[in-house]
């Protein structure tokens, strides 16, 4: 990514090192759109890219007492918004992937149930929930209530892999047992 380098950049930087917003407006203004256009072509939303230079932009100001130290700005502010977009993009792959799986999870519940009532699918799955061991319980209650892995991790003072150990093992369970239910009341 070339830039066009702000005319006095070095000036500008060392007066934005010590805290002058007019300055850092400059380069703000002269930065935005060059590093928009680069987020722009690596995430293609509109959205995420704004939020992205602003990230940007506000890590630079909330750290430029180093600006001191920055030889060349460009390469400075080409790594700073590559590394964002780049966390921002693992963000949106690990969240989409935990949704995944958590709706695989309950998509082997579903299937299951389908030939019973809303009202009798719940009951048998509430019925199962009340014989899982207590902290399987736990995890599948809080995640039924909407809780993501790492606040039901913090809650119930456990590390997210036992946390999600926990879930899968409930969730095997349940359809385990609703399946049987099942098969039980079909004879």
């Amino acid at each position: 990514m070339a830039l066009n380098k702000l005319y006095n950049e070095t000036d500008i930087l060392n007066k934005v090192a010590y805290g002058d917003e007019k300055a850092f407006a400059k380069l703000f203004y002269a930065y935005y759109n060059q590093i928009g256009e680069f987020v722009q072509g690596l995430t293609q939303d509109h959205e995420v890219t704004a939020e992205i230079v602003q990230e940007v932009f506000t890590k630079i100001w909330m750290d430029r007492h180093a600006l001191r130290q920055v030889k060349r700005f460009d390469a400075y502010l080409f790594i700073l918004s590559r590394n964002h977009t780049l966390n921002h993009i693992r963000q949106i792959v690990a969240e989409r992937n935990k949704k995944e799986a958590y709706l695989s999870e309950i998509e082997l519940i579903q299937p299951v149930v389908e030939t019973k009532s809303t009202s009798d699918r719940y009951e048998l799955i509430d019925q199962a929930v009340k014989l899982l061991p207590p902290q399987q319980q736990q995890v599948f209650t809080l995640r039924r209530q909407g809780l993501k892995n790492p606040e039901i991790s913090e809650r119930m003072n456990l590390s997210i892999e036992s946390v999600k150990k926990y879930q899968h093992l409930a969730v095997k369970f349940i359809s385990e047992f609703v399946k049987n239910q099942i098969s039980i009341s079909t004879f």
